[in-house]
């Protein structure tokens, strides 16, 4: 028993010894070197120490926001709220609000915001200036333009020039309101023009020269300079990555910049359409194993995007899996039931399954949403010709062919229903006109048939 209780004892001086302060003081030090995972370490400790001090979740919180864990981040501050209950937490609400803006939670954000700008005071750090500026960017995330744009003056009013960097995001949030991109451009220059180191403001007009202007040069030089200037944006990298996936085809490089995105902001809902672009470069190169499970991902962060679900689908389909394709195309249709190509699809996949009526119903739908699809009316083509009703399949070859869809083929498999009816002269009209379009391959079938 006895020398039990000195091992104890020795434990408890050597726990002892480990000072809180120290250890925040390290974390704070480590944090600021760049060093998070040692940092959050460091800072666990001492918390794990002092659970109730506010200091200890201060420096916690910024290694969070440092490393996009915005989910820790919120229960970091929400705890920072709860431990200073006879205050009213000004900062943390605001550092909240911001912090919900990455997690696309803007209605809790816009509530955090609020209670900031209903309780400021002249000890408050942040400034009312910078508080309308984040209204006005939740606002813009809500679709509520004309007070978005609202808010952004206020912040320009408020500001009154006394910080060139708040104003420069003002103009750059009235940048993105404009419909107009001549003016949209000037004024993102005048941004730049106020604070060259805006790194956002060359970002927003990086997109701009990238998908509005048409200019890639412009795009890729204000995007280097934006990721120069913000190394740790991830919307930065994401756009990078956009140039390079869709106006250069440089795919590795838009892999490079995706993934980058995804580890700066591991938390980010932008991260679903990042898994289904990596998808899809996956299909690309035949890994279908890694496509499925990007797929997957995009999926469980945006659960509601017909997009996701539609590729996803066909990437099912293409590789036979039709029931869980089946599953995924019908989910995409009960988010948007307007869009053709989504009918068009179930349609194939219903055709892979055998289940020809259904099949023909989703086939009709897609043509209902959108007369002129070429696709569906091709479809039906082949629906008809597998159930023998030659005379129907023509029919919707002729409109297939009226609407100048993929010719060589719809030319080639109306002839060979035109020769199931002993339409022969017809047949071999078609067979002609696709030989004349380039289906060389349908010579052998000409000299049978027509010669």
């Amino acid at each position: 028993m006895k020398t039990r209780f000195i091992i104890f004892a020795v434990l408890s001086m050597l726990i002892s010894c480990v000072n809180p302060k120290e250890k925040r003081e390290e974390a704070n030090r480590l944090w600021k070197d760049g060093k998070f995972d040692e940092a959050l370490i460091a800072i666990n400790k001492s918390i794990e120490l002092e659970p109730d001090s506010v200091s200890n979740y201060s420096i916690r919180i910024f290694i969070y926001d440092a490393t996009g864990k915005y989910e820790e981040e919120i229960a970091d501050l929400t705890k920072v709220i709860e431990l200073n209950k006879n205050s009213k937490s000004l900062n943390a609400h605001h550092q909240r609000a911001v912090a919900r803006i990455q997690l696309g939670q803007y209605n809790k954000a816009l509530s955090d915001i609020d209670y900031f700008i209903e309780n400021i005071s002249t000890d408050t750090i942040g400034s009312l200036a910078e508080a309308y500026l984040n209204k006005a960017s939740i606002l813009y995330k809500l679709s509520e333009f004309p007070k978005a744009k609202e808010f952004y003056k206020l912040t320009i009013k408020e500001n009154d020039g006394k910080e060139k960097a708040i104003e420069s995001q003002a103009l750059v949030g009235l940048a993105n309101l404009t419909k107009s991109p001549k003016e949209a451009l000037k004024l993102l220059n005048k941004a730049i023009e106020l604070d060259q180191d805006n790194a956002i403001a060359y970002g927003v007009r990086g997109s701009l020269f990238m998908e509005v202007l048409g200019n890639i040069n412009e795009a890729s030089k204000d995007l280097r300079t934006a990721i120069r200037l913000n190394p740790r944006n991830a919307i930065l990298a994401f756009n990078m990555g956009q140039l390079f996936a869709n106006y250069t085809d440089q795919l590795d490089s838009a892999v490079l910049y995706y993934e980058k995105a995804i580890s700066l902001s591991p938390q980010s809902p932008n991260n679903g359409e990042i898994y289904m672009n990596l998808a899809v470069f996956s299909l690309q190169k035949g890994n279908l194993d890694k496509a499925l499970i990007e797929f997957e991902k995009a999926e469980a962060i945006i659960p509601e995007s017909d997009l996701v679900l539609y590729n996803y689908a066909m990437a099912l389909s293409d590789f036979g899996k039709e029931d869980e394709a089946l599953s995924k195309i019908s989910k995409a249709i009960a988010i948007n039931p307007d869009e053709a190509e989504y009918f068009n699809l179930k349609g194939s996949i219903l055709l892979d399954l055998a289940s020809m009526d259904d099949a023909e119903i989703a086939f009709k739908k897609a043509i209902s949403i959108n007369p002129r699809y070429g696709t569906a009316n091709y479809n039906l083509g082949y629906l008809f010709g597998q159930l023998n009703d030659h005379t129907q399949s023509i029919k919707y070859y002729d409109k297939a062919v009226d609407l100048n869809f993929d010719l060589e083929s719809t030319l080639v498999n109306r002839a060979l229903q035109k020769f199931k009816i002993n339409r022969t002269s017809d047949g071999c009209s078609d067979l002609k006109r696709a030989y004349s379009l380039g289906r060389t391959d349908i010579k052998p079938l000409i000299d049978n048939r027509c010669n």
